[in-house]
């Protein structure tokens, strides 16, 4: 995490220890990603000297927060003085179960349904109104960048997934779009998403004509998509609403046609991938 690019220390409301939280959240939901449970982390920092102490307490007091709330310890890492922004780095080591098998991202096939958990867009929303220069003002605007600062990575739900027989899945943190490409296109595949499906939040449907657009194509989101025959994942559904009261939405399907499409009020739209979801270099 790079501030500046990642974080800007002016926002409103964003304290060292959320960032700390952050910094492993982000990497916990790669761990999710695979079905792994945590083990280690490794903590680099690039700080300048001019940072107060107190500061570096906080960063690290929410790093261990988030490490401990997922069994995992902080086991080492490395601390560089710095002129330029602050570079947080984490590197986490996470182990699979005896007799499971990783969720990966490969192994996808035609006719499979295509699932979400939680709800999308309150990230990206936040992420808007901040960078307008905005601060939270609403009920709805607070909760917006609350999501934004202190996302929960889906570790438990993951386990669910795998132990239901799901093994196609990954993370959604450059965007829905984006994840669903990477699990189409390397099995020569496509989707077809119905937009009415996307699990949006109530206050980013409300006056939005296409808010449905925000959930598949932004960002910033750290909750996992998956793959595979639809009973499937309404057995997964089912479970992870006993067991966490988290959705798992069936949003669409694979196809063997190439490329991705919404279906918006009965009418299929073809979505260049162009400007889809996070790229670190754009």
């Amino acid at each position: 995490m790079v501030e500046g690019i990642d974080f800007r220390l002016e926002w409103p409301g964003l304290t060292f220890r959320a960032i700390g939280r952050r910094l492993m959240t982000i990497n916990l939901s790669d761990l999710a990603a695979m079905g792994a449970q945590p083990r280690h982390a490794l903590i680099s920092l690039a700080l300048p000297g001019r940072l107060a102490i107190a500061d570096v307490t906080d960063l690290y007091r929410g790093i261990a927060e988030r490490a401990q709330q997922y069994g995992c310890t902080v086991a080492g890492g490395d601390l560089s003085g710095t002129d330029g922004p602050l570079v947080l780095t984490a590197a986490l080591y996470g182990t699979i179960a005896p007799g499971s098998r990783p969720l990966r991202r490969a192994g996808a096939r035609a006719g499979w349904a295509l699932a979400v958990t939680g709800r999308l867009g309150l990230a990206s929303a936040g992420l808007a109104l901040l960078l307008e220069g905005k601060r939270p003002r609403t009920t709805a605007e607070r909760r917006f960048v609350k999501a934004l600062y202190d996302p929960q990575p889906r570790v438990e739900a993951a386990k669910i997934l795998q132990v239901m027989g799901v093994r196609v899945a990954g993370d959604i943190s450059d965007g829905l779009y984006r994840e669903i490409e990477r699990i189409a296109q390397p099995a020569g595949l496509g989707a077809t998403v119905e937009a009415g499906r996307i699990p949006l939040d109530q206050d980013l449907r409300r006056g939005r004509e296409h808010a449905w657009a925000g959930g598949l194509m932004e960002s910033e989101d750290y909750e996992l998509v998956c793959a595979a025959p639809r009973k499937v994942l309404e057995a997964a559904g089912r479970r992870l609403r006993e067991r966490f009261r988290l959705n798992l939405s069936i949003i669409g399907n694979l196809t063997r046609e190439a490329g991705i499409r919404v279906r918006v009020d009965g009418r299929l739209v073809s979505i260049p991938s162009l400007g889809a979801g996070y790229d670190h270099f754009r």
